[in-house]
């Protein structure tokens, strides 16, 4: 392999990393959000303590956060008698080949019911993204612009 040929793998490479680096600064403004709302009282705790937000790649769909997240709401639920909520991990399409995510979930059987039910009374997960995407995005592109340095 040539030297620029060589050069401009590294390039890339770098630019990679820093991009995953960035995206998870940007999973860590989502996460520290979901977890803060004041949209939801809780009962059980479960759902704001597995709130959680994480970068996933199709070769690298990082589970073993969403594992143990689903492990929090499973701990914190199990005998509670306020709702009939469980734990819940549901496998979901991740991203394709030479794509990267946030992926923001709460790994019970009651997410739904928040979003959804009294018009989205409690709703917190959707709104949560769709107000921090612009700093998630920036955090990116911060981090990405460190590659060209």
């Amino acid at each position: 392999m040539s030297d620029m040929a060589s050069g401009w793998r590294r390039l890339v490479e770098r630019h990679l990393l820093q991009q995953y680096i960035g995206m998870e600064a940007g999973a860590e403004i989502i996460e520290a959000d979901m977890i803060g709302t004041d949209a939801y009282s809780g009962q059980s705790g479960a759902t704001r303590a597995s709130s959680i937000a994480y970068v996933a790649m199709a070769d690298d769909p990082n589970s073993a956060e969403p594992e143990s997240a689903e492990s929090v709401a499973a701990a914190l639920l199990q005998g509670f008698e306020g709702h009939t909520g469980h734990a819940l991990l549901v496998d979901a399409p991740g991203p394709g080949p030479n794509e990267i995510a946030i992926v923001a979930t709460v790994p019970t059987d009651y997410i739904y019911d928040l979003e959804f039910d009294n018009a989205g009374e409690k709703a917190f997960l959707a709104d949560t993204v769709r107000q921090d995407a612009p700093a998630a995005f920036d955090a990116a592109v911060r981090a990405m612009r460190e590659a060209w340095r």
